[in-house]
């Protein structure tokens, strides 16, 4: 027989205790007297061992960089009856864009210029669209012929213009748009960015091939974004923002007194835009072109001289300068540490300035060359002229400007509370 005490709840939960405590000292004397105790003891809690695993390797999967964007340039060669320039310039300089520029092209021309734009192609993508002998055929210039040779008397620069090349200059927008349409319509073709290029703009030697470079286009859009961040315009998606940004390059800047200027005012005419390239997303040219007819046509009818596509892109610009980005070569937020007032250029040794864009949408390492080739033929050029001066003879490579966003450098310029009323598109 049991003894009642064992029985008792006190002595039931001290027996249980003292079971609890028992098996507790059996497992420390079971750990601590295991092999190599003292060796896990002082391994620290975080160590990896460094000999090989037996486990296999962890299958990571393969990351591909970013694709690049897919560029389209467009542009167009129509024969003037009067030029500023001869046959054999116009290909020469031809066959410094379409020899080397490796980006596909879209070129429009008559049939009687197709033989030769082929021959200087090569190899090279091309598509040329042999619909139109004349700008005047287009949609938007139709039966304008009366209208631009009236310009032409009311034109202060008369003596080295003529209707046809109003008609060249205005055509751009309509044909860059369209090209993009006919590409993806007739070929299923699709770009990122499509540019307008002027058929004689690359008029010197040079080493570009694949241009504008498509990782350099990608970094310039992107930096235009953070622009717009910047000055606190960011108002959508940056996807969306960055798909509604047009490029200019610009060869000036509106000074203080146009903050005035007014949607009736009509065209600028200043040496601010330049109408040699431009471009964007596809949906953004879209709005460029629809945007620049409907205001050609209105300063048409109220007797405005619209032959000079500059002067309307930049009443363009003042009335829709959110949409707009670009570099100019003399703007004067850039960094131009080291480069001294004398120098040739603001940035430097930069080559002739319209082109500038050229050598800024290159890729770097052709960028670093012509910098060194337009350096090394400034010091040549010079070096007899100026010896013993070296201080006055030494010139700075070419840099890179500023990208700005123009709502910003506007109102840098008019004032923070500048606006502009549009009633033709609100």
């Amino acid at each position: 027989m049991f003894s009642p005490l064992l029985h008792g709840p006190r002595t039931f939960k001290s027996t249980i205790y003292l079971f609890v405590f028992l098996i507790v000292l059996y497992l420390i004397y079971i750990e601590t007297t295991l092999p190599g105790y003292n060796r896990r003891l002082t391994t620290p809690p975080n160590h990896v061992s460094s000999s090989p695993s037996t486990a296999p390797p962890l299958a990571l999967k393969p990351t591909s960089p970013p694709a690049e964007p897919r560029i389209l340039l467009v542009s167009a060669l129509f024969p003037l009856a009067k030029s500023k320039h001869s046959h054999e310039d116009y290909e020469n300089w031809l066959g410094k864009f379409l020899k080397s520029i490796t980006t596909p092209v879209y070129f429009y021309a008559p049939p009687s210029l197709s033989s030769m734009i082929l021959s200087l192609r090569g190899s090279l993508p091309i598509y040329i669209n042999t619909t139109f002998n004349s700008p005047f055929d287009i949609s938007p210039l139709r039966g304008l012929e009366n209208a631009y040779e009236h310009f032409h008397t009311i034109d202060r620069e008369a003596s080295y213009h003529n209707p046809e090349l109003y008609a060249v200059w205005n055509a751009k927008p309509w044909l860059l748009d369209s090209a993009i349409k006919h590409l993806e319509e007739e070929k299923g073709e699709v770009y990122d960015y499509a540019f307008w290029n002027d058929a004689g703009s690359f008029r010197y030697d040079h080493v570009y091939t694949e241009w504008p470079n498509p990782s350099r286009v990608e970094e310039v859009w992107n930096i235009g974004v953070e622009r717009v961040v910047e000055a606190g315009g960011f108002t959508e998606s940056r996807g969306k923002m960055k798909n509604h940004l047009l490029f200019f390059p610009f060869t000036g800047m509106f000074g203080w007194a146009k903050r005035y200027w007014k949607e009736d005012d009509g065209p600028v005419d200043m040496d601010i835009s330049e109408g040699s390239f431009f471009g964007g997303s596809p949906s953004t040219v879209s709005w460029w072109s629809e945007t620049y007819y409907i205001y050609h046509d209105y300063y048409l009818r109220k007797g405005y001289f619209v032959g000079k596509d500059q002067t309307l892109i930049n009443a363009l610009f003042l009335l829709f300068p959110e949409r707009v980005f670009g570099i100019w070569l003399d703007n004067p937020d850039a960094t131009r540490i080291g480069i001294p007032g004398f120098d040739v250029g603001s940035m430097g040794k930069c080559g002739p300035p319209w082109w500038y864009y050229q050598w800024f949408l290159a890729d770097g390492e052709e960028r670093s060359v012509m910098s060194e080739k337009w350096l090394k033929d400034s010091n040549d050029y010079k070096s007899w002229l100026w010896q013993g001066w070296e201080w006055w003879n030494q010139r700075q490579e070419c840099r890179s400007t500023r990208v700005f966003w123009l709502k910003d450098k506007l109102l840098g310029v008019f004032g923070r509370g500048w606006t502009v009323n549009r009633n033709v598109i609100v």
